[in-house]
Formats: structure tokens, C-alpha cells, sequence
């Protein structure tokens, strides 16, 4: 999904999909089980139920790639790493994603490969709109890059824009060992889930 001329978001079709089945699946347990013991279950049922629901959001529709003229942003469920661009040397796809700087490997949790099944499937007309970048020197290619798959999909994006740069002027090269890639830790959000979790513990125990 494009942002804008500058920015490019991706985040799986299926993400909203998931995440509000699994709400409605925890909303039905936590009804049954309020009908079934009464207003005292309800108590203790809200705050394990809040948890399950952010729990959700985080692992199912938080995950996104963002790019932008700064760099690659992987959001993962319980961290984000900000990927400049002037430090990244190789972008790989053999299960997921992958955004390799010197000092780390950066998994996008939201662009994985295409399964083992699709890759069986694959014939030589899903090799035509692969890069040519994509290739290695034996003219082999990973099963990441293979049609539409999440991880083609980002690969292809961020190769785009990250050539397009070089070409443009606009990234001073050798220097990706000088350049750190930040790193943030969705501490607020795992406190969340943890009180929440916590809670519930306490309210039953005491009920």
C-alpha cells in the first residue's frame, strides 16, 4: 500500500482478516464463560480478555515495512528496528524478509516466504518479474522471490527505492559499518499484556 510519494507501507491483506476473527473467537469464549459463572466471572474475564485482544493486535496487525528516504522500518509484534539505508548491504528472502546491515540481520515478522507448497508449484513464468539483483552469481534465485509472496513483494519494493538512491547520489557508500541501525522495544505494550495478565491472575485467585 502506498503511503504517498514518499513513503511505502506493506502490511499483509490478510492481517485485519486475522486479527478481527481471533477478537470475535476471545469476545465468544469470554461471553460463554460470563453466562455460564455470572457477574463474578465477568471480573476476572476483562482483563484476561484485554490481554488477548492486545496480544492480537500486536502479533497479528501491528507487523508492517515501512520505507521511506531514511531507511527500511520493521515493525515487528515486540520490537522495531530503523534500518538506514547507507547501512544496508544485502536484502534476503530465503524465509523471510531479511535486511542485512554489518552488525545484524533485520527479520521482517510481516513478509514472509511463500511456503514450501507454493515453491513446488512455482514454474519459470514466476521468475519473470524477479530482479535481476535478486539473483545470485549461479543465476539461482530464492523461493522468497517467487510471485506475489510477502516477502517478493517487500524484497522488490525496498531494492527499488534502495537502488534508486544510489543512482540518484543521495547515499554516501562504505560507510555501512559506521552506520547504526536503532532498535526499539515495544516495552509499553509487553507491560500491557503482563499487568493485564497479571491482574487476571490476582482477581481470580482472591475471587
Amino acid at each position: 500500500m502506498r503511503d504517498d510519494d514518499e513513503t511505502w507501507t506493506f502490511r499483509p491483506r490478510s492481517a485485519a482478516w486475522i486479527t478481527g476473527g481471533t477478537w470475535l473467537v476471545v469476545a465468544g469464549f469470554a461471553g460463554a464463560a460470563v453466562a455460564e459463572g455470572g457477574a463474578r466471572t465477568l471480573l476476572t474475564a476483562v482483563p484476561f480478555t484485554a490481554a488477548a485482544v492486545l496480544l492480537t493486535w500486536l502479533v497479528a496487525y501491528r507487523p508492517h515495512v515501512r520505507l521511506d528516504d531514511e531507511g527500511v522500518h520493521v515493525v515487528n509484534p515486540f520490537v522495531t528496528h530503523h534500518v538506514p539505508w547507507t547501512a544496508l548491504i544485502e536484502i534476503r528472502t530465503r524465509f523471510t524478509c531479511t535486511f542485512v546491515t554489518p552488525g545484524r540481520s533485520v527479520e521482517a515478522f510481516a513478509a514472509p516466504g511463500p511456503g514450501r507448497h507454493a515453491a513446488t508449484r512455482a514454474v519459470s513464468v514466476d521468475l519473470r518479474h524477479v530482479q535481476a539483483g535478486a539473483f545470485d552469481p549461479a543465476r539461482s534465485v530464492s523461493i522468497g522471490e517467487i510471485g506475489h509472496s510477502p516477502s517478493a513483494v517487500v524484497a522488490t519494493a525496498a531494492r527499488r527505492r534502495w537502488e534508486r538512491l544510489v543512482e540518484d547520489g543521495a547515499l554516501e557508500l562504505g560507510v555501512a559499518d559506521e552506520v547504526p541501525v536503532r532498535r526499539e522495544v515495544h516495552t509499553a505494550a509487553l507491560a500491557a499484556v503482563g499487568a493485564l495478565v497479571a491482574l487476571g491472575a490476582v482477581l481470580q485467585l482472591v475471587g
